[in-house]
């Protein structure tokens, strides 16, 4: 049968092989106390799978740190944004919205929705007082300034 599958795929498909084995070992493991969220990578899990919060990219320019979470269909009055030392927290509950449109009908539902609550810890203190962030689009973006000593300031890694 590993003669029917194309040289330039085989490396592609144990690829995909060993992220499936990764994922149904992760989900159903030998032993039941091994069974918890905090043993779950997410690479192990397709985004779609993921519990918790909203999606969080976070990326740097020379001058700060840019924050977008996706939070669609909420309002600013939805969420709280909070910086505790170097632990940015984004707390918000989306609240169902159905149309009521008789009393025959069925409906398909696959938004989340309810309380959560994301945290996502900063590689180093900002300057607290300059933080600004916006919502547009059902995109929160929170831009964190840093401070004067690491704007610009590229680190080199040695490697052993």
């Amino acid at each position: 049968m590993a003669t029917l599958v194309p040289e330039k795929w085989r490396e592609a498909l144990e690829h995909v092989q060993d992220k499936v084995g990764t994922l149904l070992n992760n989900l159903v493991p030998a032993k039941k106390e091994e069974r918890t969220l905090e043993n779950m990578t997410a690479d192990a899990i397709p985004a779609f799978m993921q519990r918790g919060g909203p999606l969080v990219d976070m990326h740097e320019t020379a001058e700060e740190l840019v924050v977008r979470v996706e939070v669609p269909g909420m309002k600013k009055e939805d969420f709280t944004v909070e910086l505790v030392d170097r632990r940015l927290t984004i707390r918000g509950e989306k609240k169902v919205v159905r149309e009521e449109k008789g009393a025959s009908g069925g409906f398909l539902s696959e938004c989340r929705y309810g309380s959560f609550s994301r945290s996502v810890l900063l590689p180093y203190p900002v300057e607290e007082d300059k933080i600004r962030a916006d919502l547009e689009h059902g995109v929160l973006t929170i831009r964190l300034p840093k401070p004067e000593q690491q704007r610009g300031t590229g680190h080199r890694i040695p490697i052993s």
